[in-house]
């Protein structure tokens, strides 16, 4: 193919040379043609890509088309059940519920109850006539002086900078709009997450952004000042999360504006890495001190933790200290984010292999906080492709006692998955710092669609609930779910998780 290129451009560029020399007006087609000629000669010479090199020009297309194979595949030839993170049908049940279009569907379904892993609830005979929860949870232990009435269904950590301002804004007024609370992710607090008034969690992560010093440390003065702010109303310590556990955090140098960096208390325009480890502690007892002082300077708010399971001797001997501490300075909260769990941007190893997923997760963080007699006292936090109200019984059926969701509530905003989030290049205006981009996200249109996904899915969970003889969140139960573990055989979640 290179020789042909040689030839076919060189016979082309003389037969061009003679047209404009018998036609000069004609001039303005060398104009036309001579970016081809000088994108194709640099493939030719060039040494970094192959098929660029063997393939001049036609190779840019292969790499266009690779590129955007996952766009094209959204969009064009996968069926409902396919696609990752998320498959049509996940993502069709957030559009309607946000839009709050119709929400029934003809036919039966087309997820096969013959597929290995396929689960289902189990309803009752005799549903329930009434219905007595009001799906909210109160977040405090025996030193938080200020429990948080929460909802069960809050939206999971996204800071600014990792979304774009009219993000952060129409999340902040859809929660407003909706009682629930907005974690703001470890990016700091900012006037947008203060604009609508919407409950606020407070998280900081390893970075200590918007509460740090010079050197990157724990500043408690930026913190209390943030903690006391009437609309915060719970503090998060990010230890780890799903998606890259054990690894730090990188905000790419194209996200990190002038703005950005204030709220953060960083140099502007480069890249960040958070460290995988926190600075201000390094094992159980020193984070007990830590959450004490937390605490103090928060005027006891819920002082709560977020990690991702991975060697489950840690966890289990963490609360076991926890549970020998006589001043109770153990987390009112603990956020259990699954290795499913997404990000903006991961290290590839932690992304497809790192962590423990959330309902196994879930049920050991359970028994554990029960073996050492904490359940009654700290609350568990889901966190992990939390989207339809089913994933939503099926969590707290393991052990949690509310969830977060992140890609559901960005699914509202309007994302199309098209895994851009790192770029700086989303389409939809969502993970972007680009502002012509951003403009095509209306904050006063996706405000409504937010708080209309976040009502939708609670009243879903209701629905659902009442089909199985339930009357409120008591009755959850983890035998009233079932997977299919072989083409002959199916188990409860009692069975699978013991």
């Amino acid at each position: 193919m290179r020789i042909f290129f040689l030839i076919g451009s060189s016979v082309s560029a003389v037969g061009l040379i003679l047209i404009i020399l018998w036609r000069p007006h004609l001039w303005w087609i060398a104009i036309l043609l001579l970016p081809i000629y000088i994108l194709g000669f640099k493939d030719y010479f060039q040494k970094a890509d192959n098929i660029q090199r063997n393939y001049p020009l036609f190779g840019r297309l292969t790499n266009l088309l690779e590129e955007q194979r996952h766009v094209l595949q959204e969009a064009l030839f996968l069926n409902r059940t396919e696609g990752m993170p998320f498959n049509w049908i996940q993502k069709e049940i957030v559009y309607k519920r946000a839009a709050n279009a119709n929400k029934n569907q003809p036919f039966g379904t087309q997820l096969s109850y013959e597929s290995v892993g396929r689960e289902r609830f189990l309803h009752s005979t005799f549903p329930s006539k009434e219905f007595r929860d009001n799906f909210r949870i109160n977040i405090g232990g025996p030193n938080c002086t200020k429990p948080y009435s929460s909802s069960i269904l809050n939206l999971g950590a996204m800071s600014y900078g990792s979304i774009s301002k009219n993000a952060t804004l129409a999340l902040n007024a859809g929660a407003k709009i909706a009682n629930f609370a907005q974690n703001t992710g470890e990016g700091g607090l900012t006037p947008y997450h203060r604009k609508y008034k919407a409950d606020l969690i407070f998280q900081f992560g390893t970075g200590y952004f918007g509460c740090r010093n010079k050197e990157g440390d724990f500043d408690a003065k930026k913190f209390k000042k943030i903690a006391e702010d009437k609309l915060v109303k719970m503090i998060e310590i990010k230890i780890s999360q799903g998606a890259k556990p054990g690894f730090g955090a990188i905000l790419p140098a194209s996200k990190n504006t002038r703005e950005i960096s204030e709220y953060r208390d960083i140099e502007a325009h480069t890249e960040i890495h958070s460290p995988a480890h926190h600075s201000a502690f390094s094992n159980p007892n020193e984070l007990l001190k830590f959450i004490k002082e937390l605490r103090d300077l928060s005027s006891a708010k819920p002082i709560g933790i977020k990690l991702c399971i991975g060697l489950k001797l840690e966890f289990d001997e963490m609360i076991e200290i926890f549970s020998k501490n006589k001043e109770n300075n153990f987390p009112d909260f603990i956020a259990v984010d699954g290795a499913e769990g997404g990000s903006g941007a991961a290290s590839m190893d932690g992304l497809h292999w790192g962590g423990t997923p959330l309902f196994e997760a879930l049920h050991f963080v359970d028994i554990t906080l029960k073996k050492y007699n904490l359940r009654k006292h700290i609350k568990v936090i889901a966190a992990g492709k939390i989207i339809s109200s089913f994933d939503i019984y099926k969590a707290l059926a393991v052990g949690a006692d509310a969830c977060y969701s992140a890609r559901g509530m960005m699914f509202a905003l309007g994302c199309v998955q098209s895994l851009k989030c790192n770029l700086n290049t989303c389409p939809t205006g969502i993970t972007t710092m680009d502002s012509k981009r951003v403009k095509a996200l209306v904050v006063e249109d996706k405000k409504h669609k937010v708080a209309n996904y976040h009502k939708n899915t609670i009243q879903g969970l209701k629905e659902l609930l009442l089909s199985m003889g339930i009357s409120d969140r008591n009755g959850i139960n983890k035998t009233s779910i079932v997977r299919k573990i072989s083409e002959s055989d199916s188990k409860s979640y009692s069975e699978l998780y013991k």
